[in-house]
């Protein structure tokens, strides 16, 4: 609703020149069916063995050369015996904050230097799922939990990423809501993450601007990708999926494409399989709450970022194979 929104009442913020509104109610359609599709693998999800899933995520670690290979193999050489990330949660996460600190200190804060988020994006956005991740599965009391969660905020914030401080948000307070056990001074605490995301965005317009602006890249690749396809795969295995959108409308930098924005650009109406595959994993992923809540805030972070090989990588590991409470299924 937002994005329409924007994109009707908004557009002189947006567009260069006059558009043809049809696109945009064409577009919103598309996200509709896409969108029932995700719910149709909600709730008719198809689970395939686990050995599929892990010969997905080995397809997939070759977007991401030679990192990608390296963490999957890592990650399945210890899932023989126990979930890395639930075993050694407390490591990562202060590694992970540490590591943050180190690079501010080393390379610069971006938001004194707002040059250095593009050279720093894919880096705290992996630190940010592994972050986040680690603050699921960690089992500290929630007086240590909640000061983890605001330095990782304050250190988003310093990065200038908003979509990164909703993502911490999610991984922490969905647990609770999960458990049944969300309190109001809980809630309290989306105020201030709430007004450090507008404070980057500028104003509550330019937020919503930023939103419009996602769906704009949507429409422009449901215009150019429908019905079969524009990149036919090769927008899911780039490393930089967002960079080569941008390229594809002549633009720089990086840009998202909401969530269902790779399976349209790479296989047009037939992308609804990828929409089915997401509703699926979340679906599974509620066979153990710390999974649920990961699958879930990653689906919520791409409504706008979109799909890329990574996230669905995230997907499918927490999704279809740690949401088993018995690790001997892994195998």
């Amino acid at each position: 609703m937002l994005t329409l929104y924007v994109n009707v009442f908004l557009k002189d913020k947006l567009y260069a020149a006059e558009l043809d509104i049809s696109r945009i109610w064409t577009a919103s359609l598309v996200a509709i069916l896409f969108f029932v599709f995700l719910v149709a693998g909600y709730l008719k999800p198809v689970e395939l063995p686990a050995w599929a899933y892990w010969l997905i995520l080995f397809v997939l670690s070759f977007a991401l050369l030679p990192y990608g290979v390296i963490a999957v193999a890592f990650i399945f050489l210890f899932s023989m015996k126990y979930n890395p990330f639930e075993k050694h949660a407390h490591i990562w996460l202060i590694f992970s904050i540490i590591l943050i600190v180190s690079i501010y200190l080393f390379k610069g804060v971006p938001l004194f230097n707002w040059n250095l988020r593009f050279e720093l994006s894919k880096i705290l956005v992996f630190l940010a799922f592994l972050s986040g991740v680690s603050l699921v599965y960690v089992n500290w009391d929630i007086r240590f939990k909640t000061l983890a969660f605001l330095v990782l905020e304050m250190l988003f914030f310093l990065g200038t990423f908003r979509s990164l401080m909703l993502l911490i948000f999610l991984m922490y307070i969905l647990p609770f809501y999960f458990e049944e056990r969300l309190t109001l001074d809980k809630i309290c605490l989306a105020i201030p993450v709430f007004l450090l995301i507008l404070y980057l965005s500028g104003s509550l317009e330019g937020l919503l601007v930023r939103i419009g602006f996602t769906f704009l890249i949507f429409h422009n690749l449901v215009h150019v990708s429908m019905p079969f396809g524009f990149f036919h795969g090769k927008l899911l295995f780039h490393s930089d999926p967002r960079w080569r959108v941008a390229f594809m409308f002549t633009l720089k930098n990086c840009y998202t494409y909401f969530l269902f924005g790779q399976p349209i650009a790479d296989f047009g109406i037939f992308g609804i399989v990828e929409a089915y595959f997401l509703g699926t994993l979340l679906k599974l992923s509620e066979r153990n709450v710390k999974t649920a809540v990961i699958v879930l805030a990653t689906l919520i972070y791409a409504i706008e970022s979109g799909i890329d090989a990574f996230l669905l990588s995230v997907l499918v590991l927490f999704g279809a194979l740690y949401s088993k409470t018995n690790i001997e299924t892994l195998k």
